[in-house]
């Protein structure tokens, strides 16, 4: 696919498109005039923009937030907190998100939104390169490397790009009649994307986090730091259900697994120390320094070594008894490059599922902007990871998908005392937290 490039005008200076004027009390449905509630919300983007364009990583220089993106994020957020009333019957939500979000529309039946969306970009920020050539970091993204390594750029692909600065208003109108049925499943699906989610690719790891600046003209204080944990619970209670999800469709809980940091001057600090936590505990390794990293203290290394049967003279002496591969719970895939591949260690490979390549990780981490500060946020969503893979994992040679082995991911108490990085939590993610 080929990037848009934007129209130029007369002076040669690039044109943008006209705001869109939406009918903000009617609209035409059926032909009948129906009246409508309106919603007009204002943000600002307190993390980097990572992508969020048509084409998938890349910030797109027309539409820089989109509102079908917007409209894919509430759907997620209100499957989150409303899918617990369905029992278990993924049919059942379906019809009632396609109900309220819409869906793709048939000769025989038409579904159109409830919801209309219509997003104006009210400052299109700057671009920032996060890494130089051959993936240095640049200047202020040292310590966010970490979450930003898809853009480092491969051979002679030059390193990618983020949005910083953006605001943006979003409007959301629907029908008045039916304001009652379904205002609450509109507010709970704002509160969850506004509180743990964003905008753009890899949310998960705090790009494209949100903050509320106002509503219908009315500005928003956030809560101070002390109130920040409270305040998430009270959004809890009032928006998630209790029931049961269907299987595999990742939600929040009442009582999630969840940890909020201490205060940090600004968004940009607390999110640095998320990065720097998971960076830290993903690669735990004594005596590491940046000339002599050391051995990692996971298992998978010493197991890849077991599977493909090759070991360099320096790993000869195995440092892990444990045969399994524990940081899937992050997510997937994962590719394991050893360094020493050349002396002898392993080439290339990839940990995945058998037959699902890709799978979300279960933590969110982002920081939330605070009326005194900012608190960094990590919350572990339930429903989802690698125990719900229906035939498990392999790990598989990288360049030749057809040679693989099975592999676990799922550690045993007894085992998890013997990995250091988790202290004899066998849960790998609630290990995580207790670091934080």
């Amino acid at each position: 696919m080929v990037m848009r490039k934007l129209p130029r005008g007369e002076g040669g200076g690039e044109l943008l498109p006209p705001p869109v004027q939406p009918q903000l009390n009617r609209r035409v449905i059926g032909g009948k005039v129906v009246p409508l509630v309106t919603q007009v919300r204002s943000y600002e983007l307190i993390t980097p923009l990572f992508g969020g364009g048509v084409e998938p990583g890349e910030t797109d220089p027309v539409t820089i937030i989109r509102g079908p993106a917007i409209r894919g994020q509430l759907r997620f957020w209100w499957r989150a907190c409303r899918g617990g009333r369905f029992n278990g019957d993924l049919a059942a939500m379906k019809d009632a998100e396609d109900k309220l979000w819409g869906a793709a529309s048939t000769e025989r039946k038409s579904m159109p939104s409830q919801v209309q969306i219509t997003v104006e970009v009210t400052n299109r920020g700057w671009e920032e390169q996060p890494f130089e050539r051959r993936a240095r970091p640049s200047s202020g993204w040292r310590d966010l490397a970490y979450a930003a390594f898809p853009l480092q750029g491969k051979d002679e692909e030059a390193p990618g790009k983020v949005r910083v600065g953006v605001t943006f208003t979003l409007l959301l109108t629907y029908p008045k009649s039916q304001q009652e049925e379904i205002q609450a499943e509109i507010e709970a699906a704002l509160w969850a994307w506004e509180t743990f989610g964003g905008i753009g690719a890899r949310t998960r790891r705090g790009f494209g986090a949100l903050k509320l600046v106002s509503v219908d003209g009315r500005p928003v204080t956030p809560p101070g730091v002390d109130e920040v944990e409270a305040k998430i619970h009270e959004g809890l209670q009032k928006h998630v259900v209790s029931g049961t999800w269907p299987a595999g469709v990742p939600h929040l809980c009442l009582n999630p697994r969840m940890k909020v940091t201490g205060r940090y001057s600004d968004p940009k600090a607390a999110w640095e120390y998320l990065v720097k936590c998971i960076r830290d505990f993903r690669q735990s390794r004594p005596g590491a320094s940046p000339r002599q990293p050391g051995r990692s203290r996971w298992p998978e290394p010493d197991e890849i070594r077991r599977l493909t049967d090759c070991r360099c003279d320096r790993h000869a002496k195995p440092l892990s008894t444990v045969r399994k591969f524990p940081r899937a719970a992050f997510g997937l895939p994962i590719v394991f490059h050893f360094k020493d591949e050349k002396i002898g260690d392993p080439y290339d490979t990839i940990l995945q599922g058998r037959d699902y390549e890709r799978l979300a990780s279960p933590l969110i981490l982002r920081p939330l902007a605070c009326a005194d500060g900012a608190v960094g946020l990590a919350v572990i969503l339930e429903g989802t990871g690698v125990a719900v893979l229906p035939d498990g994992l392999i790990l598989r040679k990288k360049e030749e998908a057809d040679i693989s082995w099975p592999v676990e991911a799922t550690i045993e108490a007894h085992e998890a005392q013997k990995i250091p990085p988790l202290d004899g939590i066998p849960d790998v993610l609630q290990a995580f937290l207790k670091e934080l």
